[in-house]
């Protein structure tokens, strides 16, 4: 009787899936985010005057790059999120609101109190311009990025995703409300403006058109092109668009970072760059500080380590990106309300790169 051999089967190659070198690029870049968003400052700096030659430009009526960025932004933003991940977050109310009453409530408490400190400064002018963008900053919706950084904290992606769509879908809404809650009609000044911004329809326009509709036209994107050929060309754009994304907000980084550069290098005052510094950072870290704090002492009642990120993130991380463009529209690039924007942005991301460490699940013994 004669014994057959059977022999193995040829290794298979694993299968190139498209956009895998785009997957593979957007992860590193995204792992080192912390320095290339600095490197993108110092080359705004160093290219002020190209890159604000840029940044002022009209590629249509009306419209700067800063705003098509920001559309850009916003549609991948919206492209990214999945229905089954809004899904879970519904079955949480609760939390949810909870966590947009920290993100909405706890910002104009904070800003409440640097409105007061304001007023001891000696030159009340530059301080209450410096007040118009963090108002600004303070009302804008939970940033994009709180999703970047909440997966290296392993936090709740449900409840960060819930929490950046339901900010930016009500931010019509909720940016009026701000800047009325921020601004004091007795005094005269700059913060007139917040009044007017407050209740001028632009405003509201402003943010259907170049924040909510966008997100509203990446879900739509998302959904159709699901059905197209069983999901592959979705598979097949998600990555190169994470990369865009990305890319898009370094790309905005460094057009801000040149305008600050550029009007600083014009008309230096190192006090008012101090003060902005300090009351960008401040007002961003308080949140940050309070959210965890909150968590950390309720702990025992929400034990999940993931919800305690996710709340942390979206209570410090705004949206400057929309915050810079419509503080471009409506004050052509002033220098005291750029500044606290700008070291807003980069007090953020710094602090957020330090919430995983803070806030990652620790193995138990």
């Amino acid at each position: 009787m004669s014994v057959q051999t059977v022999s193995a089967p040829p290794a298979t190659r694993p299968l190139r899936t498209p956009g895998r070198r785009g997957q593979a690029t957007d992860r590193a870049l995204r792992a080192r985010l912390v320095p290339i968003t600095l490197f993108a400052c110092v080359i705004g700096c160093a290219l002020h005057t190209p890159v604000t030659f840029l940044r002022h430009s009209h590629p249509l009526p009306g419209v700067t790059p800063p705003m098509l960025m920001l559309v850009t932004a916003m549609f991948i933003g919206g492209f990214e999120v999945q229905l089954v991940d809004l899904a879970r977050v519904m079955l949480r109310p609760g939390l949810l609101l909870a966590g947009l009453a920290v993100a909405l409530v706890l910002r104009m408490v904070v800003l409440l109190g640097a409105e007061r400190a304001a007023d001891c400064w000696p030159e009340q002018h530059q301080a209450l311009w410096l007040v118009v963008g963090l108002s600004l900053t303070a009302t804008m919706p939970v940033a994009g990025a709180a999703q970047t950084w909440g997966a290296k904290a392993q936090a709740d992606v449900p409840l960060s995703l819930g929490l950046v769509l339901a900010t930016t879908l009500l931010s019509p809404l909720t940016v009026p409300l701000g800047l009325a809650l921020a601004e004091e009609p007795e005094n005269t000044g700059p913060r007139e403006i917040l009044d007017t911004l407050a209740h001028a329809d632009a405003t509201c326009r402003f943010m259907i058109v170049w924040v909510a509709l966008p997100c509203l036209a990446g879900l739509l994107a998302r959904r159709l092109t699901g059905r197209l050929g069983g999901g592959r060309p979705r598979a097949a754009a998600l990555p190169w668009l994470r990369l865009l994304g990305l890319l898009n907000a370094l790309g905005l980084t460094c057009l801000n970072a040149a305008g600050v550069f550029g009007e600083i290098a014009l008309r230096p005052n190192p006090d008012l760059v101090g003060l902005a510094l300090v009351a960008g950072a401040g007002i961003c870290a308080a949140p940050f500080l309070v959210g965890w704090c909150a968590w950390f002492a309720a702990r025992r009642a929400h034990p999940g380590p993931g919800e305690a990120a996710a709340l942390t993130l979206a209570t410090g991380m705004n949206n400057t990106s929309a915050a810079a463009a419509l503080a471009g529209s409506q004050f052509g690039g002033h220098p005291a309300v750029l500044l606290p924007i700008f070291f807003y942005g980069l007090a953020q991301q710094l602090l957020a790169a330090a919430v995983p460490a803070v806030l990652r699940p620790r193995p138990r013994r």
